[in-house]
């Protein structure tokens, strides 16, 4: 997972974010999620605080923030959804 803050006033693009990383990223560190956060906190150490992301994971019923799934049939990142979220649990999607 990959977690991001856009710039001001930008949207996300999942068929655009796709292109570029599968263009610049080799298969094995191509983010399967990418998390989009308003804001990135911060450790005392200037450190991105980590921790709290890894606890929430990936259930979009948990977490509020723009959440999205690497959908390599349709060349695109697509909404995470509960739908995906239990066929990536019950290992229907092979990541």
């Amino acid at each position: 997972m990959a977690c991001i803050r856009l710039q001001e006033n930008c949207e996300f693009n999942g068929e655009s974010t796709y292109r570029h990383v599968n263009t610049h990223l080799p298969n094995y560190a191509r983010p399967r999620f990418i998390r989009v956060k308003s804001d990135v906190e911060l450790t005392s150490t200037f450190k991105y605080r980590k921790v709290q992301l890894v606890a929430e994971g990936f259930n979009p019923a948990v977490i509020k923030d723009g959440l999205y799934f690497l959908d390599d049939k349709e060349k695109l990142y697509v909404q995470m959804t509960q739908h995906i979220y239990n066929a990536v649990k019950n290992h229907e999607f092979k990541l």
